[in-house]
């Protein structure tokens, strides 16, 4: 999905700057669409990061820690990251409520649609840090067993 949206603004982008400068006719309604298709491509992609443990990270003073403090830390920043997914999925849903009336600008959609990815990439980023929890938890009870 996240390519489909990268290729897309690239090609809307493109359309926009052909019609601006060549054609003199710019798209009215390319602008406003390309910010929300950037908007849902950054939470796609921190959703993504999550899964893949790409998020931003200072090891400098971890990497000095003993072994058992780093994967202590590693829970707590996945629980951390949990809970800011619940957050996201309960405001999110409120926000899209909230917008099931308002029109966008220049576009036939509510703008439900823009606010849909605040719960969507919430549930990504809770599935996937809950499966981080439960990999670290389990490697390391099995580490404290011997």
């Amino acid at each position: 999905m996240l390519i489909v949206l990268l290729v897309a603004m690239i090609v809307l982008g493109m359309l926009q700057i052909i019609s601006r400068f060549v054609i003199r006719s710019p798209i009215m309604w390319s602008e406003a669409l390309l910010m929300y298709m950037f908007v849902w491509s950054s939470f796609i992609g921190a959703s993504l990061a999550v899964r893949e443990s790409a998020h931003f990270e200072v090891e400098i003073f971890v990497v000095h820690l003993p072994p058992v403090v780093q994967k202590v830390l590693a829970i707590g920043v996945y629980v951390t990251i949990f809970l800011f997914s619940v957050f996201l999925i309960d405001k999110g849903i409120f926000l899209v409520k909230l917008n099931q009336r308002q029109l966008m600008a220049l576009l036939p959609f509510t703008m439900s649609w823009p606010y849909l990815i605040l719960p969507l990439s919430g549930t990504l980023m809770a599935i996937h840090s809950l499966r981080h929890i439960g990999r670290l938890s389990s490697r390391q009870c099995s580490e404290w067993g011997n």
